[in-house]
């Protein structure tokens, strides 16, 4: 990698393939890490009048938004999650783009579920890095995060499928195994992508 470069990787994954395991392990390596699900959180004061106006004040906790109740709620409901995500897409691409815009140099990964959903954010990365994972490996994770079965099959179902998102993905990690393997996984792939650039 030339020295002072930026290098921008983007890594997707349906919930429960580890990409925010793997997002640590860049982080590790030395990457920077813009992370969506942070910025997503960050961006539900700016829309909480609106998401109370909508859904009624049983989705807030004192005067925040009871994140867990947000998700069961917008996931069980369609209209609910459409109507979420055009209050909150806009806002998250611009900060994952003012995120980016501050950082100079070095490697940078973006940890995004719906990277190849936003044709913005995909046109900014340099590389794209596609988790995979068994489904019922999917699920122990997603439980050990306090993401019930139904949830998880509401969130799973809202997801592309893996065969369409393998097909714009420049590197896959499929995540079955260990921790350790990811790690090495994770470092083939750092390396390769250092050596390219």
């Amino acid at each position: 990698m030339r020295p002072g470069s930026r290098v921008v990787i983007g890594l997707a994954g349906k919930v429960g393939t580890g990409k925010s395991e793997a997002a640590k392990v860049f982080t590790e390596l030395g990457a920077s890490c813009i992370r969506a699900d942070e910025i997503g959180w960050e961006v539900l004061p700016e829309i909480s009048p609106m998401l109370k106006e909508k859904f009624g004040k049983e989705i807030m906790k004192g005067l925040q938004v009871d994140r867990t109740k947000l998700r069961d709620l917008v996931f069980a409901d369609r209209s609910k999650l459409d109507f979420l995500n055009r209050l909150s897409h806009p806002l998250l691409v611009q900060k994952i783009k003012e995120k980016l815009a501050s950082i100079a140099s070095g490697l940078v990964v973006i940890d995004a579920a719906l990277l190849f959903d936003w044709p913005e954010i995909r046109a900014l990365t340099d590389y794209t890095i596609l988790m995979t994972a068994r489904e019922d490996i999917m699920a122990a994770r997603a439980r050990a995060k306090g993401i019930d079965e139904r949830i998880f099959r509401m969130i799973l179902s809202e997801q592309k499928g893996e065969e369409e998102l393998s097909e714009k993905a420049d590197f896959i990690i499929t995540n079955n195994g260990t921790l350790a393997e990811l790690r090495q996984k994770c470092k083939d792939i750092y390396r390769r992508i250092k050596d390219d650039c």
